[in-house]
Formats: C-alpha cells, sequence, structure tokens
C-alpha cells in the first residue's frame, strides 16, 4: 500500500526515515482500523491500548516538529490527531 508518507523523508535528517516508517505502519492500521470498526467517536473498538487512534496525537506532533510546514497534506493524520487546524 502507498502511503503519503515517504515524501517527508527528504526533507528530515536519518532520524526522519525512523519517523516516516512509523507513520505509513500507523496508516495502514489506522485504515484497516476504520475498515474494521468505522469512524464513529468515541472509537468502538474498546481496546484504547492497542487502537491507532491513540497513536495519531503523538505522532502529528513529532511529524510537525520534523518536518514542519511539509506536513500540510497529511490531512488523515491531523483529522485522526484531533488538531482541526493543522
Amino acid at each position: 500500500m502507498t502511503t503519503p508518507y515517504r515524501y517527508l523523508v527528504a526533507s528530515g535528517d536519518g532520524a526522519a526515515a525512523d519517523l516516516v516508517e512509523e507513520l505509513c505502519i500507523w496508516h495502514d492500521r489506522m485504515v484497516a482500523h476504520l475498515r474494521r470498526h468505522g469512524a464513529s467517536a468515541p472509537c468502538p473498538c474498546g481496546d484504547q491500548d492497542a487502537c491507532p487512534r491513540e497513536d495519531a496525537r503523538d505522532l502529528w506532533t513529532r511529524a510537525r516538529r520534523a518536518f514542519g510546514p511539509a506536513t500540510a497534506p497529511l490531512t488523515f493524520l491531523r483529522q485522526h490527531s484531533g488538531d482541526a487546524h493543522g
């Protein structure tokens, strides 16, 4: 599956590649989660420790710190992080 995060590697340092890999894994998990449980809030999955929604806010914060304005197109991640203003 192609994710919209790979382009970020070019705008970061060596640690950026690791973060991009985390973002790609999160994206795939989140898409699968939405297909399984839907987009309703609160999340109906009942497993907050394993729920990818729980990781979105931290990943969004880390991505913004690492990549700055290059994160503007990451609306899926931003939406699930709860940051309506980007």
